[in-house]
């Protein structure tokens, strides 16, 4: 691998100052200190070698701020690097940022899992972290699931520490922005309230932090909106939009919050099951994808909405559950979609296996997967698959699980945010709510809360946090 020296150096002293290592004009000193540290420099591996026969001490002299075996690991020498610990190199030097020999050579961009392989059998400790708080395994997830990443686990690095703080990066934002859609608003939304509802849940079971007022505050703005509609809704009027997606998703919102059934949510579950066709499908308003853009979708909510909160409502299961086995899915809403709503009926089967099968062959050579062929990985989809596959029995130690969690660990904004493109026609009035991205904050909260749902899975689950109370 060639890198540029300039790189080398910005990387190499990470945190310092490039002052310690600038002319008095300011300019960056390339001059190497010895004939060893030029030839490893200039890649010239046989003049090196040479140079180690002829006596050239393995430790002596450092270029912005590396010795010569960090330089040699730095450039991919690995063949360089094996002469200069066959010679005495030190394996336990670290670099000015206090990186570690390990930490190069995972985060190689090739990745060389018999080096890394050697140097933890020669006692480089891979839990060493550097001034910036990385260790070997944030290195090398920084290049994707690979066979280095795999070499880590086996020696007992765990990316639970990462999952952990990317999680809670994304409860927090999502806390902070949910309340302030409710703000001023007339409606709940399934972006800011219920997909965040749906991960607290999630991140609760598993030992995190959720503030139970924030978490009360937003039960109260989505009853708010329904209780007042109870008659209308019992009476089958349609009122409300596309009732088996958004009334759906608030009651899945509300069972991960803990609430109760009650009136208001009979009335709710009883709009839905009015929206049911003869085929078992349920009615929906295609006109805002991802989220309602399919019938599929809005059968598997309304299949697990109906359980949660449903009266009766074992016949219109089944029905629902008999269309979703029929479908052919063309998008990835659609196959994650129709995966959670055979998982929530426990629809074993050679459909569930084959739909397991399909969603698995969808994912990218990224780690990710993309709500359409032709665009991108982001984390709605990548988020949502996981989640389905959790769903349907696929274990978090599954290589096609690791791949899309190390996905999403990599591509998470420092404020726990993901970035996902609206390609929905804006009908609905803008409404500013603190997260980021403008006008593709929407969808972005969206994939966030799946994302943050399918970390939260990734990780080992812990003593459950606090539920809320019934609100009333």
């Amino acid at each position: 691998m060639r890198i540029s020296f300039l790189s080398l150096a910005m990387a190499l002293v990470g945190a310092i100052s490039l002052t310690t290592v600038c002319h008095a004009q300011g300019t960056p000193d390339f001059t190497p200190p010895t004939a060893l540290i030029r030839a490893i420099m200039q890649g010239n591996s046989v003049e090196a070698k040479r140079l180690l026969s002829a006596g050239a001490n393995p430790n002596e002299g450092l270029m912005i701020g590396g010795t010569p075996l960090l330089l040699a690991i730095m450039q991919g020498q690995f063949d360089t690097a094996r002469a200069l610990i066959q010679k005495g190199a030190d394996v336990k030097a670290l670099d000015r940022a206090g990186s570690t020999t390990l930490m190069w050579a995972t985060a190689n961009e090739i990745g060389d899992a018999a080096f890394v392989k050697e140097l933890l059998a020669l006692g480089v400790d891979p839990t060493i972290k550097n001034k910036l708080g990385d260790d070997a395994l944030t290195w090398a997830m920084r290049r994707g699931h690979t066979p280095v990443v795999e070499v880590l686990k086996q020696h007992g690095m765990s990316p639970n520490t990462m999952i952990r703080t990317a999680v809670e990066r994304s409860i927090a934002l999502l806390q902070k922005s949910g309340p302030e859609f409710s703000k001023g608003a007339t409606c709940a939304s399934c972006h800011h309230q219920s997909l965040p509802q749906m991960a607290y849940g999630h991140a609760r079971e598993r030992g995190y932090a959720v503030d139970a007022t924030v978490s009360e505050q937003q039960v109260k703005a989505v009853i708010a909106m329904y209780r007042p509609v109870r008659e209308m809704m019992l009476a089958g009027k349609e009122n409300l939009p596309d009732p088996p997606i958004t009334v759906g998703y608030a009651l899945l919102g509300l069972a991960a919050e803990g609430y109760k059934p009650d009136s208001t949510t009979e009335a709710m579950a009883h709009l839905i099951g009015l929206q049911q066709n003869e085929d078992g499908s349920f009615r929906v308003l295609p006109a805002r994808p991802p989220m309602e853009s399919t019938r599929v979708t809005g059968t598997a909510l309304s299949i697990r909405a109906l359980q949660l909160y449903g009266k009766d409502a074992d016949e219109r299961i089944r029905r629902a559950t008999h269309w979703l086995r029929s479908v052919k899915p063309a998008t990835n809403e659609e196959r994650t979609m129709q995966l959670l709503g055979l998982a929530w009926a426990k629809a074993a089967g050679p459909e569930a296996k084959a739909a397991v099968k399909g969603l698995i062959s969808e994912q990218r050579a990224d780690g990710g997967w993309g709500q359409l062929a032709n665009l991108e990985s982001d984390a709605y989809a990548t988020g949502q698959a996981l989640v389905a596959l959790q769903a349907s029995g696929i274990a978090p130690s599954h290589p096609a699980f690791q791949r899309g969690v190390a996905f999403l660990l990599r591509t998470q904004r420092p404020d726990g945010s993901w970035l996902v493109r609206s390609r929905s026609f804006p009908f609905q009035p803008y409404k500013e709510t603190g997260f980021p991205y403008g006008k593709d904050q929407w969808i972005s909260a969206a994939g966030t809360s799946w994302a943050a749902m399918a970390l939260s899975l990734a990780d080992t689950p812990q003593t459950p946090g606090p539920q809320i109370s019934q609100v009333r």
